[in-house]
């Protein structure tokens, strides 16, 4: 049995202990809809900051970042704006996370909604996450399955590749929601790091054994077409401060109101989970990040040398033609690790906002029906079908770069919720007029940027919609005025129990009974 078939069964058994993993938990989560969507609100601090990191490190970080860094220079390393998306989790989650106790919410809509008191524009965040959920979604899949076919020398097709993935993922959420993916999530973080490190030891003990690291930077700045991914410090190859400022906030910045993201931050067990993550997460993302740029801007070019043509497959070639089979298959899992890591939360995040934020809310809930919450698990697990295939026909199709999948399209888009969110945690002149306001022109300025226009002076479409989006909602909300009942709610209430100390036990705990009580009565 040679080694590429070897691999095979290697992965087919990893996926099936996925499928097996997800459906332990199958009957747990089918009785209620707070076990299958945050996990009973009960992570702890190792698992909620393993499900965080590895969910925005992605397929991106492991397969993207390193092939982009070989293109562009080491300058795009300035995507990962790790302390600061580190620390934006923290500040803005730990009020979302009280909100969430109190007031039950489970997604971004639930709390957009609620403070801006509005149905409509509940539904036009749900309209903007869930649409591009999609491709950030394929772009998982497509690393995964350029991945299988390289490693495995074209035994494996493609289409069989991420079909296999596709539904390897679904079924894992099926089965077992939150609860199934934070746990898996833990495993693929250490699984993670622990193979960035393999890569990076063996490469550097057989490839460059006389002067480690030092020998290989050596070799590159004496290569003039390889000297400018370590000298140019800038995302498109040369220095640009607005590039590199465009390029942390599409990669960090705007990370923390991606749809999974966002949803973590109320599952976590207690305020000091937060006080864990305040420096934990930080330090994950450099740490992770350090490796994968070793790889992209050291390791990757002093072995392969300059031009190198399939730029974007540049990890699955190097650890496949350049390495033992066992290495192969290490990358490879790793890249399953953070792909499916990402996939299987977004989609989980797509079924509750389908499911509880649209279908159930305005086919039960504003018509006065009651809903039983099962019920609810079991629309979510209907609408995962449906965006399994979904997911497939954009994978089938393909039709971009793997990281334009995320910078171009879902977080440039997924970041126009970011001012209204900010601002009704913290403003209380935010209003319902300037949260429609703001966020319509941030999409308005993101699609003409992003497919009919370059946006000007070197900034991304991104940047120009961020601040456009925000002088808007400012603005409007100025004219405008909330009413006194929802800023008492949504932000005098948080001060107070944030103020208080002793009180947020207290009025955490109230509410956990009050929803587990009207849990156990639907």
């Amino acid at each position: 049995m040679n080694s590429t078939t070897l691999i095979i069964i290697g992965i087919l058994v990893y996926a099936a202990f996925l499928v097996y993993h997800g459906f332990r938990s199958f009957k747990a989560t089918s009785q209620s809809s707070e076990a299958f969507f945050t996990a009973d609100r009960g992570v702890n601090p190792f698992v909620l900051l393993a499900t965080t990191a590895i969910s925005v490190f992605s397929a991106l970080a492991f397969y993207g970042v390193p092939a982009a860094i070989y293109r562009e220079g080491i300058g795009y390393f300035s995507n990962t704006g790790g302390m600061v998306a580190g620390l934006l989790f923290v500040i803005i989650g730990y009020r979302l996370w009280i909100l969430g106790k109190e007031y039950g919410f489970l997604t971004p809509v639930d709390y957009l909604r609620s403070r801006y008191y509005s149905e409509g524009y509940g539904l036009l965040v749900a309209a903007i996450l869930i649409l591009f959920i999609v491709p950030y979604v394929a772009m998982q899949l497509i690393a995964i399955g350029d991945a299988m076919v390289v490693t495995t020398e074209g035994l494996v097709p493609y289409i069989f590749a991420v079909a296999l993935a596709t539904i390897v993922v679904s079924l894992h959420i099926i089965g077992g929601g939150m609860k199934s993916v934070a746990w898996m999530d833990a495993f693929h973080f250490i699984l993670g790091i622990g193979t960035l490190l393999i890569l990076v030891v063996y490469f550097t003990l057989t490839y460059f054994p006389n002067g480690g690291l030092a020998e290989a930077v050596d070799k590159i700045l004496g290569n003039p077409d390889l000297a400018p991914i370590l000298s140019h410090p800038g995302p498109n190859g040369t220095f640009n401060w607005q590039g590199t400022l465009s390029n942390v906030l599409t990669g960090a910045v705007a990370t923390v109101v991606w749809p999974h993201i966002f949803m973590r931050t109320y599952i976590a067990a207690n305020k000091d989970t937060f006080r864990t993550m305040a420096w934990s997460l930080p330090l994950a993302y450099v740490f992770v990040y350090f490796f994968i740029v070793l790889i992209g801007a050291v390791i990757a070019p002093a072995i392969v040398g300059p031009n190198f043509a399939d730029s974007e497959n540049i990890i699955s070639i190097l650890s496949t033609q350049y390495a033992p089979p066992i290495i192969g298959f290490l990358s490879l899992l790793c890249l399953f690790a953070f792909g499916v890591s990402t996939a299987d939360s977004m989609l989980l995040s797509a079924s509750a906002i389908g499911s509880r934020d649209v279908f159930v809310r305005h086919v039960y809930e504003l018509k006065g029906k009651e809903v039983d919450s099962k019920k609810v698990v079991y629309f979510g697990r209907v609408l995962l079908v449906i965006l399994m295939f979904l997911t497939l026909i954009v994978v089938a199709l393909r039709p971009a770069y793997i990281v334009d999948y995320a910078y171009k399209l879902s977080s440039p888009f997924f970041a126009q919720i970011l001012p209204a969110t900010i601002g009704g945690l913290f403003w209380k002149r935010g209003t319902k007029e300037g949260a429609f306001a703001g966020t319509i022109v941030g999409l308005v300025v993101t699609t003409i940027f992003t497919f009919f226009i370059t946006p000007p002076f070197g900034f991304s479409a991104l940047a120009w919609a961020l601040v456009l989006n925000t002088i808007s909602y400012i603005g409007v909300s100025l004219v405008t005025k909330a009413p006194v009942e929802v800023i008492n709610k949504y932000i005098v209430r948080v001060d107070s129990i944030i103020n208080s100390g002793t009180e947020i036990n207290s009025a955490v705990d109230a509410s956990l009974t009050a929803i587990n009580n009207k849990g156990a009565k639907l």
